[in-house]
């Protein structure tokens, strides 16, 4: 349980670092006095370095393993935030987040390789769901530390609190065992291995279809949640105003954190949990199509909120638990990689697609069918991994 508890503050750390940026860009633009384009850049440099980081990191994690990668990211990464934090010009804070974005994927690329280690199979879709509870959770706190104390007190305040938590996690991260027998790979790290490990996800049956999947259930997530709170305020609830939308969208993520909850009960009516995630992706894809209809009425619209962060949630955690099980032990962090690097390049093109769509169609209505697709591909995929298991 404590190594859940650990993984649950790692992933904590994770959807935090992330969303805590969309809460206090207002206050540090007006702090520093930013131009659009700076502010865009800041808002940039994370994730472009962090998609080059993950995938150089997987075969390094394999290597030296998952517990001193956590403790190493998790160290550095409260340098980099208090330097961030520091800051006093768009510049140091580009240089520091794309810092940030070099570590924190050492700590993002390990956690489930190392739930995979620690937690035996039995009871790993459970440990998964609760981990993944994180999600919702980060989500929910950043919006509000950002808003509030960023507005109060100062934008750094919500960093420095951050930079903390990492501290505490580099700690204790400390109490976890050697590494179990198998699960480091000894192989060199050279071009070749960086190849090999490629070739091997790409080829293989079993990944090839999962990283494609989790591309398209992350484009699609962004397709829709990308100009969502965007349009509930311009025309789904525009005259209601934003506490009704932040309302909404915070009963939204309530259901998100039950789906993570629920992830590990509902997974063992099935003897394959992607199969479930299929499922659920088509039902992500049928619950979404009643938003543009619904715009108006925002207990309509929190229902059908509730309900598709409700199946993304589930999705999330039973894709990321049960991922392990389809490569060796030594090749854990490698397939982790994959999949953080896959889902920021879904996200990114995701976030693309839906500006242009949202620009081609105000009522929404184009942003639900292109989410709806990408969910739907992501379901066949599933589907097609779990047709070599066994049935419900």
């Amino acid at each position: 349980m404590l190594v859940t508890a650990i993984l649950w503050i790692a992933f904590f750390i994770i959807n935090f670092n992330v969303a805590m940026m969309i809460g206090l860009l207002p206050f540090i633009q007006h702090d520093l006095a930013l131009s659009p384009s700076e502010a865009g850049w800041i808002l940039a440099a994370f994730p472009v370095v962090a998609l080059i980081s993950n995938l150089a990191l997987g075969p390094l994690i394999d290597r030296f393993g998952r517990k001193l990668f956590i403790g190493i990211g998790a160290a550095a990464c409260c340098l980099t935030l208090l330097l961030t934090a520091a800051s006093h010009s768009a510049l140091m804070i580009v240089l520091s987040r794309a810092a940030t974005g070099l570590f924190m994927p050492m700590i993002g690329a390990s956690i489930f390789a190392a739930l995979a280690d620690y937690v035996p199979e039995p009871k790993r879709a459970k440990a998964a769901g609760y981990v993944t509870t994180a999600a919702p959770i980060a989500f929910l706190c950043s919006l509000s530390m950002g808003v509030v104390v960023g507005g109060l007190l100062s934008w750094q305040v919500t960093v420095i609190g951050l930079a903390a938590v990492c501290a505490a996690l580099a700690g204790l991260v400390l109490t976890f065992a050697a590494a179990p027998p198998g699960s480091l790979s000894a192989s060199r790290i050279n071009w070749a291995t960086y190849k090999e490990r490629l070739n091997s996800m790409s080829a293989s049956v079993g990944t090839r279809p999962l990283l494609a999947s989790y591309f398209c259930w992350s484009v699609g997530v962004y397709i829709f949640l990308g100009l969502y709170p965007t349009w509930l305020v311009q025309h789904g609830l525009p005259s209601f105003g934003v506490d009704t939308v932040g309302s909404v969208i915070f009963i939204g993520e309530v259901g998100g954190l039950f789906g993570a909850v629920l992830s590990a009960r509902l997974a063992k009516r099935f003897n394959n949990p992607l199969r479930l995630c299929a499922w659920a992706s088509i039902a992500i894809a049928v619950v979404i199509q009643a938003m543009p209809w619904s715009d108006g009425y925002p207990l309509a619209q929190g229902a059908a909120y509730m309900a598709f962060a409700f199946g993304r949630d589930l999705m999330l955690a039973l894709i990321l638990g049960d991922a392990m099980r389809l490569v060796e032990a030594s090749r854990r962090g490698s397939l982790n990689s994959s999949l953080n690097a896959v889902y920021q390049m879904g996200g990114t093109l995701g976030g693309l697609l839906s500006a242009w769509l949202y620009g081609l169609n105000a009522g929404y209505f184009a942003n639900v069918i292109g989410a709806s697709l990408a969910f739907v591909a992501s379901a066949v995929l599933l589907r097609a991994i779990s047709r070599s298991r066994p049935g419900f």
